[in-house]
């Protein structure tokens, strides 16, 4: 045990060498006292002797020898208390000497070092061992207990013990109590997004018994959620299928429609880069179903099927033939038509963006006629084959079955109800509506063999077609009751007409300039006005179809 630090002490006016031998004689119980109070309240006497130096050069300037003496004598009286553990006593005496130097900082860490051990620490009580019960009548009992309140861990807990002790126990009411812990368990674990934890209960609890309907389907949709997780980002097609049957049995299950969307929009994407455009086409409907911008994304994925479908190019990106072609016809949207190349002998693919007032090249090869058009729903194409003459021809967009014909005819186009339009001779030759799935309603709306490469109207009540009834190729309408309106009658060859995507304007190729050119006008026939400047040479246009979208 040590004493008090000697830099602590009050000093007085005396002589250097008699306050020398003053603190020799009180060194080492002042050292020993120190150790004494560390013991006791942990306190760093280092910090004490920093604060007494400070009090001790701060008392040199005050103190009178008459009154340090009697300082001196209560700093010893302080210390012996403090060796008796007297320590209120001692707080006392500290602080008379404070009344005289109150800036003496050793002496007040002294003061709050027996306040400090005046509040002992208490002794902590050793944790009562938990005894192992083995008496099985007992841990039934308890297993009860936790039941009736729904402490399901520990009620798992006693029945495994209860089963290890002795499995022939009571088995009815220990499996009966298990059951019940592990399906509560499974359920808030699954409703607490615990998947993999929640499932392993249930499939326990299923080993003992059958599952409740309730608690079963809850257990699959879980089941089949942590499945499409597993393999989402991974393989877009099984994440689809795993979300899907969800979707159809609970379509508020978590986030079920968020990740279905998302899924089906970005295996479009993974489709579209390897070049799959119908597989993509078809993801990219399903997306938009389900919300997701998709729009142009779906329509440029259809534009590229359908060219695919047709056998003709498959358009590519990355070409660097580009024209600025200002907007003179107030055009909204994209215009898709062709060009011809005669140093190469075949067609550009291109594309005019209303809005940018530009042209640019997407593909190049044979002239793109587009005989295949989708269905509404984008999971089935039509189009034209030639086999003992041309072939009306209905396919899954997907190329997952086998193509049946349809009927005999040309240029079939679907429209936005569900009817095919097409040109044929079958009894009485002209343009023609099919319903796909109930092949034998047809109904004949002109009366011409060559009214043909005809277009729908978005509202689906007109079609746009070309016809070389008046002696050269002019653009008609006429509706699903069969009024018809000749649109042009320049005398020159038009054809290849689309309707925009509002239904207000018509866009067509023709000469009637003497070069060859995209024109639009208004959907009656007015306001005629040139766009694209296509060149002295199209050789295949009575076979091109224009798209117009938006």
């Amino acid at each position: 045990m040590a004493d008090i630090p000697t830099d602590a002490l009050p000093l007085s006016g005396s002589s250097t060498s008699a306050r020398r031998r003053m603190v020799a004689r009180r060194l080492l119980p002042a050292l020993f006292v120190v150790m004494f109070i560390c013991a006791l309240v942990g306190i760093v006497a280092a910090g004490a002797l920093a604060g007494a130096q400070a009090g001790r050069q701060e008392a040199a300037l005050r103190a009178t020898a008459t009154i340090a003496a009697s300082l001196l004598a209560r700093f010893e009286k302080a210390n012996a208390l403090m060796r008796e553990g007297k320590y209120a006593l001692a707080e006392a005496n500290y602080a008379y000497i404070l009344q005289y130097q109150p800036e003496n900082y050793g002496v007040r860490q002294l003061i709050a070092t027996a306040i400090a051990a005046q509040t002992p620490t208490p002794t902590p009580i050793p944790p009562t061992p938990t005894p192992v019960i083995t008496d099985k009548g007992q841990l039934l009992a308890l297993a009860r207990e936790a039941a009736a309140a729904q402490d399901w861990d520990t009620v798992i807990r006693l029945t495994d013990q209860l089963a290890a002790l002795d499995a022939a126990f009571e088995p009815a009411a220990v499996s009966d109590l298990r059951y019940r812990a592990l399906v509560a368990r499974g359920l808030s674990r699954l409703r607490g997004n615990l998947l993999e934890q929640g499932l392993y209960d249930l499939d326990r609890a299923a080993a003992i018994r059958p599952l409740s309907d309730a608690v079963e389907g809850e257990r699959r949709l879980a089941a089949a959620y942590q499945s499409a997780l597993y393999y989402f980002g991974a393989d877009w097609e099984r994440a689809i299928a795993q979300l899907e049957q969800i979707y159809r049995a609970a379509p508020a299950y978590r986030d079920v429609a968020t990740r279905l969307r998302e899924a089906n929009a970005r295996a479009g994407d993974a489709y579209a880069g390897a070049g799959d455009w119908c597989a993509a086409a078809k993801k990219y409907a399903r997306a938009a179903e389900l919300g997701a911008p998709t729009a142009e994304k779906r329509q440029d994925a259809d534009l590229r099927c359908l060219t695919a479908s047709a056998g003709g190019s498959q358009p590519g990106a990355g070409s660097a033939y580009s024209l600025t072609i200002p907007n003179v016809a107030g055009v909204a949207g994209r215009l898709f038509y062709s060009q011809y190349d005669p140093a190469s002998y075949q067609y550009r693919y291109m594309v005019y963006e209303g809005a940018a007032g530009r042209a640019y090249q997407i593909g190049s090869g044979p002239q793109p006629s587009y005989r295949a058009s989708l269905s509404p729903d984008r999971k089935r194409v039509t189009y034209a084959i030639f086999q003992d003459g041309w072939q009306v021809v209905v396919a899954p967009a997907d190329g997952s079955g086998t193509p049946l014909i349809l009927t005999s005819g040309n240029y079939p186009v679907w429209g936005p109800g569900g009817l095919i339009a097409y040109q044929g001779c079958t009894d009485f030759c002209g343009i023609h509506l099919i319903n796909p799935d109930q092949p034998g309603q047809v109904q004949r709306l002109t009366t011409y063999a060559g009214d043909i490469n005809m277009q729908w109207s978005p509202s689906g009540d007109r079609l746009v077609y070309m016809s070389n009834f008046p002696g050269a190729w002019e653009i008609f309408i006429v509706t699903l009751n069969g009024y018809f309106q000749q649109l042009t009658g320049y005398g020159a060859q038009s054809g290849a007409p689309t309707f925009s995507p509002d239904g207000t304007r018509i866009a067509f190729i023709s000469n009637r300039d003497g070069l060859w050119g995209v024109w639009v006008m208004n959907a009656d026939g007015s306001n005629v006005t040139k766009l694209i400047d296509l060149g002295g040479q199209h050789p295949s246009w009575q076979s091109e179809r224009l798209l117009w979208l938006p």
